[in-house]
């Protein structure tokens, strides 16, 4: 009897009897504060034949058992597992939000650059601007800028450019929220054609 295997777009967190064919979009290992004891964690974002994506965690005790099981391109069939709700505008978060998400919006504005200090190296930091839903969202580049998006090609377009910035993370700051690219693991695209979609099996 052959699997029945479920659309990402039906799963829920109120059963685990699913079963998902999944290709690997993006891998990469991670680190969370879990009961004060830091915990390792393996972070992927799958995406199934009708392209729509979800985040997925191996978490710590079984990271030895798939890690050398699971690449970037691999399309997998995953049954088993439990579902955490992720879900909420971005503008009502209150704190950090580990989960990364996709976002458009219309690029308005280049606020400024800067440098910042994370593990003793020296950071570069472009924070530009996206407007979306009636408001301006600023969104963080760290690091290799350029490797995600070329700055001064930006001057080309006659109008504002559609950015599609995918896997970025959400980050709160008092009461300003703001999107931060995760280095490796976040994509830009400008003015994309969305008619392109990303070849399942290949």
């Amino acid at each position: 009897m052959s699997l029945a295997i479920d659309p990402l777009r039906k799963i829920s967190p109120w059963k685990e009897a699913w079963s998902i064919e999944a290709k690997i979009l993006t891998i990469w290992e991670d680190a969370s504060i879990v009961n004060e004891n830091m915990q390792k964690l393996l972070r992927m974002v799958l995406m199934d034949k009708q392209h729509h994506k979800i985040q997925a965690t191996v978490e710590d005790d079984l990271i030895t058992t798939f890690i050398h099981q699971l690449k970037e391109g691999d399309v997998l069939i995953i049954s088993d597992f439990k579902v955490i709700p992720n879900g909420g505008l971005i503008l009502q978060k209150r704190i950090d939000y580990e989960y990364l998400i996709d976002f458009v919006g219309v690029l308005c504005g280049l606020k400024r650059k800067t440098d910042v200090e994370c593990n003793g190296k020296i950071l570069k930091v472009i924070i530009l601007e996206v407007f979306a839903d009636g408001k301006k969202i600023p969104y963080n580049l760290v690091g290799d800028c350029s490797a995600l998006i070329d700055i001064n090609s930006l001057k080309k377009y006659q109008r504002p450019p559609v950015l599609i910035l995918q896997s970025f993370k959400i980050k709160v700051n008092g009461d300003k929220v703001s999107l931060q690219n995760v280095i490796n693991v976040s994509r830009v695209s400008i003015n994309l054609d969305m008619q392109e979609t990303v070849n399942f099996l290949n």
